[in-house]
């Protein structure tokens, strides 16, 4: 099972990288709770119970490798990635662990491709829009 998107945006693979591969530039798209270093990064959501720590690889403005070691169930394992080629973002997430549900697949898609936009609108804009935040929701 792999995902896969694909969006173009304004800015260069250079910023791009530079978003991707800092905590600042995580914060603004993806998740408020998150502490990114070149080598290591941990990934933290207000309503979950566990947090992403992934081991980070990376080529100067063209990718951008996470690979989990541990965190949510059937996670572990997997690999996320982000190749940059001049304005692209080629997106992939791919290894889950072996009995992964396909509804669980659908809402990870689901919630990737949110992601993925913001990842967009914060790289064309400068304007931060995490998909998480920091704090936890309330029920009604």
């Amino acid at each position: 099972m792999m995902i896969t998107l694909y969006n173009e945006t304004e800015a260069d693979a250079s910023r791009l990288f530079e978003i991707l591969t800092t905590t600042e530039g995580q914060r603004a798209f993806w998740t408020q709770d998150c502490d990114v270093s070149p080598e290591h990064a941990r990934f933290g959501f207000a309503a979950a119970p566990v947090d992403l720590e992934v081991d980070v690889t990376a080529e100067p403005a063209k990718l951008v490798r996470m690979h989990c070691t541990s965190g949510f169930p059937y996670w572990t394992g997997s690999t996320w990635e982000w190749e940059l080629s001049g304005s692209a973002v080629l997106f992939r997430h791919y290894g889950f662990g072996e009995g992964f549900p396909e509804a669980d697949l659908g809402r990870v898609t689901q919630g990737w491709a949110m992601i993925h936009d913001r990842l967009v609108r914060y790289a064309n804009t400068g304007t931060p829009q995490p998909y998480f935040t920091a704090e936890v929701p309330h029920a009604s």
